[in-house]
């Protein structure tokens, strides 16, 4: 039989367990907050909240199952590991909040066993709804909401004509855009159905099924709100202040809708009870101590703990070397005269956030004057990545075109090339990556060099630039100094 003092020294050991785990694992704890803080995320706060709620109520539940756990998974909860390393390194939040969720199920199943599979799955589920890679099914849910929202709108006695994400009637057109995709009704539409399911079922087959009828109430309600605007739009000749401002209609839609969906899943939860009176299938009769289990959450836990020791143990070692401010890296020939410019004092600079040290020069041609410049990022937070959104090298509006260059000069360089427009009047720009001394055009390249830069405690990663002013109506000869420059031609 399981004593008191056995129960209190097991719990005391894997609660020790836990907390080492969450502390190593703070870099990606210490970022939920900014991700649901943003417009559309903040459910997060709810979910995080409920999971917490979650695992103390199944706190005892977990140690319920005798077992020898799946200490095989060892391995694999490092591997997982590891690829947390590499997503933290390079600053990509959604896979390492991923992975943490998984590495951290890992380890609860390894060691608690295959029989505790449901708490575990459940609990690691329903975070995951608090973690934004829902953005992925915008496309789809876009599509989706064109088709039945047009559909909907027909049968209510409209003609209106369906083509990709646009709606057009005899009024006017509207535009299926992103936020008109429903992702947040559906999130809080799964956020509901979660919180119900895991308070009134222990099932988890009758929990995704509550979870499923939620999350398709939410969208539907998304497609009879688009197809509200429609019709309004066809009443009024699209004069309706409602079309313009119509945010509040939706949830109001989707409140409405809650009530029917409600009575639809107590069905759903009386009917699965009837068919399964054995209930969650959990063990009965006291628990039995388990002197292993404590063991196994900590080995295991040594194993979780791969890549957090990895990161803290390279993090502390200092960058080795120091910024390499020259014009070297462009090639640029030796007699012409290239001018570090002070800070600011070019006219036009990429649209990046984040850059901690920049240098900037004029390099005078025969024929042109093209500006350069090199932009350091040696302190890649969350946020301020050199590869990220919304880095670019113009604001989407005044983007022409952008593409791959190369290659070019005796150094066999590709390079992307931007064409868009500052201050009213058309600019070319050429520019690539450099990481831990590797020059790549590829931002998904230079993404996974910062692998290799933190490793070898590279001082920095860059973005180079060389631009100039285009003509009114061409870009060519602006492209061909840049062209000049980089292949050291000194001709005129």
């Amino acid at each position: 039989m399981l004593t008191p003092r056995d129960d209190a020294h097991e719990k005391k050991l894997l609660a020790a367990v836990v907390l080492v785990l969450l502390v190593a694992f703070w870099p990606t704890l210490s970022t939920f907050y900014g991700t649901w803080a943003r417009s559309y995320q903040e459910h997060g706060f709810f979910i995080g909240g409920l999971t917490i709620w979650l695992f103390w109520q199944y706190r005892d539940r977990l140690r319920q199952w005798p077992g020898d756990g799946l200490p095989a998974l060892a391995p694999v909860a490092a591997m997982l590991s590891v690829a947390w390393l590499f997503a933290v390194i390079m600053n990509v939040a959604i896979v390492h909040q991923f992975l943490l969720v998984v590495t951290l199920a890992t380890w609860a199943l390894a060691t608690f066993g295959a029989r505790a599979r449901a708490p575990i799955l459940a609990g690691a589920l329903t975070f995951l709804l608090a973690i934004p890679f829902w953005g992925v099914t915008n496309p789809v849910l876009r599509r989706a909401t064109t088709l039945m929202s047009g559909a909907i709108a027909r049968a209510g006695g409209v003609t209106a004509v369906i083509r990709d994400d646009t709606i057009t009637i005899a009024s006017g057109t509207f535009l299926v855009e992103d936020g008109c995709a429903g992702i947040n009704y559906l999130m809080a539409g799964l956020t509901l159905g979660a919180f119900y399911a895991h308070l009134f079922t222990d099932r988890w087959q009758t929990q995704l099924k509550i979870v499923s009828v939620a999350g398709a109430a939410a969208i539907v309600g998304n497609w009879i709100r688009v197809a509200v605007l429609v019709l309004l739009g066809e009443a009024s000749q699209m004069r309706s202040p409602m079309i313009y401002d119509h945010l509040w209609q939706g949830w109001a839609i989707f409140t409405l809708l809650m009530l029917p969906t409600y009575f639809l899943v107590r069905r759903v939860e009386r009917r699965d009870a009837r068919l399964h009176p054995e209930g969650s299938g959990e063990p009965s009769g006291a628990r039995t101590f388990d002197a292993g289990r404590p063991r196994r959450a900590a080995t295991v836990g040594a194993f979780v703990l791969l890549g957090p020791v990895l990161y803290a143990g390279l993090g502390v070692v200092p960058s080795l070397g120091e910024l390499d401010r020259s014009p070297d890296v462009l090639g640029v020939a030796s007699d012409w005269a290239v001018s570090e410019r002070p800070a600011g004092e070019l006219g036009w600079r990429p649209a990046y956030r984040g850059v901690d040290d920049l240098v900037e020069w004029t390099i005078a041609l025969p024929t042109a004057t093209v500006e350069a410049g090199r932009y350091f990022f040696t302190d890649q937070s969350q946020g301020d990545e050199m590869i990220g959104y919304p880095n670019a090298m113009a604001p989407d509006s005044l983007a022409v075109s952008e593409r791959l260059i190369g290659p070019v000069g005796e150094r066999r360089r590709y390079v992307r090339e931007a064409i868009f427009f500052h201050d009213e009047a058309p600019r070319v720009a050429w520019y690539w990556f450099r990481v831990a001394g590797v020059e790549t055009p590829f931002p998904s390249r230079a993404k996974l060099l910062e692998i290799l830069a933190f490793a070898k405690r590279s001082p920095a990663a860059e973005l180079v630039t060389l631009s100039a002013p285009c003509a009114p109506d061409d870009c060519a000869d602006a492209a061909r100094a840049l062209r000049q420059v980089l292949e050291g031609d000194q001709g005129g």
